[in-house]
């Protein structure tokens, strides 16, 4: 009978373990998965964005790595024209009363392209050039000493250990040596995009979790409890002690 019942037992579990696995009951279980969100479009379709997220990407004037005309501020962007597997075509800022558009070049390999349209896509930055004549060429009150004129900022260009600053005075472009006080803010764009995707990502990840947990109904919990309940109770069966044979008074 005690062999029966230890057989018994393990066929039991067995059917048990085999319930378990085929869905009449399953333990909830999450597996741990990266969630990736391409922000990075490695080939646009069409006109797009794409975010400078390096301090030496240059704006070509043709495609050509000799052709730098300065570097495009970090962490503004560019609207893509035109993509190519060496260079793509771009175009920078827009026609305005104190800036002009341009339209060049940037390395392809440079370019985090982008998905959404930024709200502020170019940096729009004017500051003031003074320049002094010298008083020695200044011998009547008529003439001024002094000049004041007005900048949109480009980007930086650097020659060994200086910087100058492309920028477009009136209706020409050149290069004057940066100001020590020259300063922009970072566009924060594509950080808080990058920031709304881990959240979306983390959501999303948070409802699987929720939905393998939901898989378990009330009805199946409570007959796997009964079985949990059942299994030690046959296990005391199988275990208990043979009954002693009555006592035998001697003979």
């Amino acid at each position: 009978m005690k062999k029966f019942l230890r057989q018994w037992l393990i066929g039991f579990l067995l059917a048990l373990f085999l319930v378990s696995g085929t869905g009449i009951f399953r333990i909830p279980q999450t597996t741990a998965a990266a969630e990736t969100s391409s922000s990075v479009l490695s080939a646009p379709a069409s006109s797009g964005y794409a975010c400078i997220l390096s301090d030496e990407t240059y704006f070509y004037t043709s495609p050509d790595e000799r052709r730098g005309a300065f570097l495009l501020p970090k962490t503004y962007y560019v609207r893509v024209l035109e993509y190519g597997a060496t260079f793509c075509r771009v175009e920078y800022l827009y026609d305005d009363t104190n800036v002009r558009k341009l339209s060049g070049y940037a390395k392809t390999s440079d370019l985090t392209f982008v998905e959404y349209v930024p709200q502020t896509p170019y940096l729009y930055y004017l500051f003031d050039v003074n320049y002094r004549i010298d008083e020695s060429f200044v011998n009547d009150s008529a003439f001024l000493d002094t000049l004041t004129v007005t900048c949109a900022y480009y980007g930086d260009y650097k020659i060994g250990s200086e910087t100058y600053c492309y920028v477009l005075r009136g209706d020409t472009f050149g290069y004057v040596p940066k100001p020590v006080s020259l300063y922009f803010p970072l566009n924060p764009e594509y950080d808080e995009y990058l920031a709304r995707i881990e959240q979306e990502n983390a959501s999303a990840e948070q409802e699987k979790k929720d939905e393998a947990t939901s898989d378990s109904s009330p009805a199946q919990i409570a007959i796997l409890v009964a079985l949990c309940l059942l299994v030690p109770v046959l296990a005391a069966l199988i275990l208990k002690p043979p009954r002693r044979p009555p006592y035998e008074a001697e003979e």
